[in-house]
Parts: C-alpha cells; sequence; structure tokens
C-alpha cells in the first residue's frame, strides 16, 4: 500500500511539473511615445509563450497634445510559433481607428508563406506602385511579430544585431536589416541590466511607390535604432526603445514599465476601507 501511495505521489508530482511547464508565460510592456520631447501617445505590448507557440498584442492610442487634434488608436496582434531565428506568424490582425475611419487588416500565413490578405479600406490605386510578387510573400514576418528575437542562452553579443528580417504588412513587403551592435548595462530606468543597441535600416522590396517622398526619407534614413532587452518569463528579447530621427526631430518608444505588475490604485482622500466580514 505505501509504495502505491509513493508512486500516486509522484505521479501526481510529475504532472504538476509538466502542467506548470506548458502553462502560458506572459509578459507585458508600457511604452511611452514622445515627439520633440513631448508625450504624443502611450501603448502597451502583451507577449505571451507557450513552448514553441507566441501571442503578441500591441495596443495603444493617441495622448497629450497629439491627442486634441488628432483621435486615432487601435491593436495589432500576431501570433504563431517561434523559431530558432524569430517569429514565424500565422495569423496578423490590425483594428485601428484614426479621426472616424475605421482601419482593418487581416494576414493568414502558413509557416511564414502568405495565404490570404484582407485590408480595408484599400489604398487609392496608383500606377507607380510596385506590385508584390508571390515570391516576396514567402518566409517572412509581421510588423508586430518583427519586434520579438528568441533569447540567447549566454549573455547578449552584438553580433545578435546582424540579421536581416523581411516584413509583409497585407500591402508592402519590407526588409528591416538591424545591425552594428552594442552591448551596455542600464542601472536606471523601468529595466536595469544588459541591453542590446542595434541599428536599423529600412529596406523596401515591393508594394511601395519608389519615387514618394516618405519611402525616401525612410529608404535614406541612417537615423534608426532599438535597444532590446531579456523578457526571461517568455524567452525574448523585445524593445526596450526605438527611436527614428526625422527631419524636425526624433521620434521616440521608451518603456515605461518593464514586466512588473501595476500598482495598485489606492483609495482617495476620505475613502473607508471596507469593513471584513
Amino acid at each position: 500500500m505505501a509504495w502505491r501511495l509513493s508512486s500516486l505521489a509522484g505521479a501526481l508530482l510529475l504532472a504538476s511539473s509538466l502542467a506548470a511547464d506548458a502553462a502560458p508565460r506572459s509578459f507585458v510592456i508600457d511604452y511611452g511615445l514622445s515627439f520633440l520631447g513631448l508625450t504624443v501617445g502611450t501603448s502597451k505590448l502583451t507577449a505571451e509563450r507557450n513552448a514553441e507557440h507566441y501571442s503578441l498584442e500591441l495596443d495603444g492610442g493617441l495622448a497629450g497634445m497629439a491627442g486634441w487634434f488628432f483621435q486615432g488608436g487601435g491593436k495589432a496582434g500576431s501570433s504563431g510559433r517561434m523559431s530558432k531565428s524569430g517569429t514565424v506568424p500565422s495569423s496578423f490582425k490590425i483594428d485601428a481607428h484614426y479621426s472616424d475611419y475605421p482601419v482593418t487588416v487581416a494576414v493568414a500565413f502558413n509557416d511564414g508563406t502568405v495565404k490570404s490578405a484582407a485590408v480595408d479600406p484599400m489604398p487609392t490605386p496608383r500606377p507607380d506602385r510596385l506590385p508584390v510578387a508571390a515570391g516576396d510573400k514567402v518566409g517572412v514576418t509581421d510588423p508586430v511579430g518583427m519586434l520579438a528575437i528568441p533569447a540567447p542562452s549566454g549573455p547578449l553579443e552584438p553580433s545578435i544585431c546582424d540579421r536581416r528580417i523581411p516584413v509583409y504588412d497585407g500591402l508592402t513587403r519590407v526588409d528591416i536589416v538591424l545591425s552594428r551592435g552594442s552591448v551596455s548595462t542600464l542601472t536606471k530606468g523601468p529595466y536595469r541590466g544588459p541591453v542590446l543597441e542595434c541599428r536599423a535600416r529600412w529596406v523596401p522590396v515591393s508594394g511601395h511607390r519608389p519615387k514618394g517622398s516618405s519611402v525616401k526619407r525612410m529608404q535614406e534614413n541612417d537615423d534608426m535604432r532599438i535597444r532590446l532587452a531579456p523578457a526571461p518569463e517568455v524567452g525574448l528579447l523585445l524593445p526596450l526603445s526605438i527611436s527614428v530621427g526625422l527631419t524636425w526631430g526624433t521620434a521616440k518608444i521608451d518603456a515605461t514599465r518593464w514586466g512588473e505588475a501595476a500598482p495598485t490604485p489606492k483609495p482617495g482622500k476620505g475613502a473607508k476601507a471596507s469593513a471584513q466580514p
């Protein structure tokens, strides 16, 4: 009888351990968006990981002076599996609004190959817009999935930056080229520890208008940087900050909370604590 009880106890412990390992793990980051030092928006990135499966959801909106003049916000999400090199999405969605205009995007993938894409509203057809070839839709990720890189088993190395990330957003195909990595240690702020800084380049491939002024500016911009930090709960490197140098100044996205629970609101002045039964 004793051996049966001990065997049962061992089986229960093993089952609970396996269940804990299989349970989804999550990590939440809050960001502040600024331009010329002024707050223009906030966003939240929620990452979930269950073995090789991942889910990323970005929820944001305009704030401060930008919110006074132009209403906008929404959600974007990516889900799929995580490979050794990065995300392999199965689904990418956007549900956003700009002033009174809703925008929706839905892209379905099969092992990194685009199977279908729906964008509403579609942009105005232009004769100079390059078509997206079938080959440009193979081996790609999406604009949210590109934010996540598998964390190394050892220390951060500058060489982690050396990668070319093919991205498809439902209309256009671009490459995000990371290079010139450096590693430093932060001692202040919401995250403290080693960070990896990469220089980034935006390289259009298809679906864009080659002579468009905004395309030219982004293509020639050599002042884009991203800092990545470990999110150990989900085994990923996620953006701690992103900065883009523009003609009139620098646009920045900085983490204001890194994975910790939001503080519990305190009762207002004069509030009374409820009695315990």
